[in-house]
């Protein structure tokens, strides 16, 4: 994704407890010393932005006289980086998916496509999920639109989807049975895998489905769940 204006969040941005927050990243990235002033209010107006999602505010039903005064700058500030409240939620959003995309990557544990690394990404993209609920809910509903921010959005996904279809070859082929395939052959795999955890974590966490009600409040327990189907889409077994 060709998207400069949105700054790359990696794990050593904030403590592991407080980075799952979005907007309190992007508050945290505000206050870097070596930001200049201009990129200051641009994440702060981000950041308010993400604020009144977070609390439930409808998309639709954003107001910039609101993102602003809780960002503290003047209203006519907001129109200096954003031609309207939908070019800065989409620009929230891009950033939004950056930084999910960053944290996902930084799950270095154990080998590519073994259970141990595929867990703590899983871990990781549950905690992010369940804190930044109201974001998802956006990602989603923009990356389905035909706009130019859901192309970024499905770049970023195929990407993704590409690196798990290159581990699922390549723990395959240490395996036995067959010959191994093409990464890009085992990309519907990998989307198929990825479309069953975000549907399970939007029953969860969106859609908050009473059924699942024993779940909500343990992560771990949601990683294990998930990790082990994912393994068993991905390998037929549940390898080490």
């Amino acid at each position: 994704m060709k998207a400069p204006s949105a700054p790359a969040y990696s794990q050593g941005d904030t403590d592991d407890e407080a980075v799952q927050d979005f907007t309190a990243v992007l508050l945290a990235r505000a206050q870097a010393e070596d930001l200049r002033k201009p990129e200051r209010t641009r994440l702060k107006l981000l950041a308010s932005v993400a604020a009144e999602l977070q609390s439930g505010v409808a998309r639709s039903a954003l107001k910039v006289a609101v993102v602003t005064a809780k960002a503290g700058v003047a209203h006519g500030t907001f129109y200096r980086y954003f031609a309207d409240i939908r070019a800065a939620t989409e620009a929230l959003i891009e950033a939004f998916a950056a930084f999910v995309r960053d944290r996902l990557e930084g799950a270095r544990e154990g080998d590519p496509g073994s259970r141990e690394r595929v867990r703590g990404a899983t871990l990781i993209y549950t905690r992010v999920f369940r804190a930044n609920a109201p974001l998802m809910r956006c990602l989603f509903d923009l990356g389905g639109e035909e706009t130019a921010v859901s192309k970024s959005l499905q770049e970023l996904n195929w990407q993704w989807n590409m690196r798990m279809a290159a581990s699922i070859a390549k723990r395959r082929a240490g395996g036995s049975g067959g010959g191994p395939k093409p990464p890009a052959e085992l990309l519907p795999v990998a989307y198929a895998l990825g479309g069953m955890i975000d549907e399970f974590l939007t029953q969860l966490y969106l859609r908050k489905d009473p059924a699942l009600d024993d779940l909500a409040d343990d992560e771990a327990a949601v990683a294990d769940l998930l990790t082990e189907l994912w393994c068993l889409g991905a390998y037929g077994e549940v390898r080490a």
